[in-house]
């Protein structure tokens, strides 16, 4: 690598342009994570009416275990958005 790279890459610019596309991939994914909760709920509900249904075998997707990706993803959009947060005060004391 390049030294002259590693001084770009570490600019004022650079790490506040890191830093706020961190933050706003850090939104965009906490939308996803409580979409992934409310799916979760949603089959946690379907499994309960399951078993006091009959007739309730329609949707096998709702019978899959959710992922881990799933499970966390609230967990990672929060990490990405404080990533983008810790970007932006380092490039604000860089300049």
């Amino acid at each position: 690598m390049n030294p002259n790279t590693w001084t770009q890459l570490t600019s004022h610019e650079s790490l506040l342009a890191i830093g706020v596309s961190l933050v706003m991939a850090g939104l965009v994914l906490r939308g996803f994570a409580s979409n992934a909760r409310r799916d979760l709920a949603r089959r946690k509900q379907h499994l309960l009416d399951e078993r006091k249904s009959d007739g309730a075998g329609l949707n096998a997707q709702l019978d899959r275990p959710p992922g881990w990706i799933e499970q966390h993803l609230g967990l990672i959009a929060n990490a990405v958005l404080v990533a983008g947060l810790v970007f932006g005060v380092v490039s604000i004391f860089r300049k």
